[in-house]
């Protein structure tokens, strides 16, 4: 439960954070979902639900109006891309309920079959600006019309690009020519991104939600089982060890955070052992984010507030695993870094919601969804009000 007194600072956050982002969107150029201005609308959209005094409904629709404007159909990725922009407008979309219209993003779907079409993907395969990014607008349309050809397009890639291991076990390996390969200098080994991010468990997230397709969902399930018990494989040997998995296969040393790290690996297993009804999964989920639990922001290299690898992000994601595995634990954690992080406001002020900058190290205002303000502000607004369905967009739910 959340104290009066952490109620009522919660409160007084939100009204500063929706005050910076309100002046910042007006002259944001980014449009993107996760930095720019369709993140930033996200969150008013989200306070106004809270609060609809705090929010200026005129500034509101003048900047959805600028976004829609602005939507460039050359790149489709969810960072700052039309999956991320069409994401948010289906989701107030169907926020109109007797109002909603299944047509409005029909163009939309039709443009992503066409990028979805070519016979072999050769493109980024992750969350961030590749295939997995555009999981969550096809979840998101998936609620109200059929996307079926869709999301076998995204199975038919993953089948087609897919590593296949001596015990059964399979993976993907980050494609040759990806900017987010962590060995530059020989491109022809294969690598395996452990985050949620750039890597499997983010492939893993986007493939789950094609098992609910009868059509589809033998072949979304060998995939999903496939990987999993690869990731499993991948743990740490020493289970009572404080970090359970790295940022790359072979390593057992990282941080904590969204973008890579044990809790959203913990997260996508459980989800995982969920849907495909498979305990197994659930329980390693469960150790490894009880062991996450016990870290500090020193051990989990804490440097700033942010859902990407910042204190609002453990917040959130320790949330997110109590709600589909309860433990006590993990709602102690959840409470823990919320304590945490209202001690750094009480501290710093403002500036306690700053981005750490690592090189040089310094602390910077950011007023996105995934680093800035705006993530800062829904992850407290779903301390108050428990709606986490933003967190679909990052491939949580």
């Amino acid at each position: 439960m959340v104290s009066d007194e952490q109620r009522k600072t919660i409160n007084s956050i939100l009204t500063l954070l929706t005050q910076k982002t309100s002046m910042h969107i007006q002259s944001n150029q980014d449009y993107g979902l996760l930095g720019g201005v369709a993140g930033q609308l996200l969150f008013l959209y989200k306070m106004h639900q809270y609060h609809p005094d705090a929010v200026n409904e005129d500034l509101f629709g003048q900047q959805f109006e600028r976004l829609q404007d602005n939507m460039v159909e050359s790149h489709f990725g969810l960072a700052s891309g039309l999956a991320g922009q069409a994401w948010l407008i289906e989701l107030l979309n169907q926020a109109e309920h007797e109002g909603y219209d299944a047509t409005l993003l029909n163009d939309i779907d039709e443009l992503l079959l066409r990028v979805m079409s070519v016979e072999n993907w050769q493109g980024e395969i992750e969350a961030i600006n590749g295939l997995a990014g555009y999981a969550p607008y096809i979840i998101r349309r998936a609620k109200t019309t059929n996307q079926d050809v869709l999301f076998e397009r995204l199975v038919a890639y993953y089948e087609q690009l897919h590593t296949v291991f001596p015990d059964g076990t399979l993976s993907w390996s980050q494609p040759s020519y990806s900017a987010f390969r962590f060995e530059g200098s020989d491109r022809t080994q294969p690598e395996f991104n452990l985050g949620l991010a750039h890597g499997v468990p983010g492939i893993i997230a986007a493939l789950i939600p094609a098992l609910q397709s009868s059509t589809l969902h033998d072949r979304a399930r060998a995939l999903i089982e496939g990987a999993c018990d690869w990731l499993v494989t991948q743990r740490n040997p020493e289970h009572h060890a404080e970090c359970a998995y790295g940022c790359a296969a072979g390593s057992h040393r990282s941080r904590l955070g969204w973008c890579y790290g044990d809790l959203t690996i913990a997260l996508t297993l459980a989800r995982a052992g969920i849907a495909l009804d498979r305990p197994c999964y659930v329980d390693q989920a469960r150790e490894v984010a009880l062991m996450a639990a016990k870290r500090n922001a020193q051990s989990a290299s804490i440097e700033d507030a942010g859902l990407c690898h910042g204190t609002f992000g453990l917040v959130t994601i320790f949330q997110l695993l109590n709600r589909i595995v309860p433990h006590p634990e993990f709602l102690k954690a959840h409470h823990d870094w919320l304590e945490y992080g209202l001690a750094k406001y009480a501290e710093l002020g403002e500036q306690a919601f700053y981005t750490y900058q690592g090189i040089p190290p310094s602390y910077e205002e950011e007023f996105g969804f995934l680093m800035g303000y705006a993530g800062v502000g829904l992850a407290l607004l779903s301390v108050l009000n428990e709606d986490l369905d933003w967190t679909e967009s990052l491939l949580m739910a």
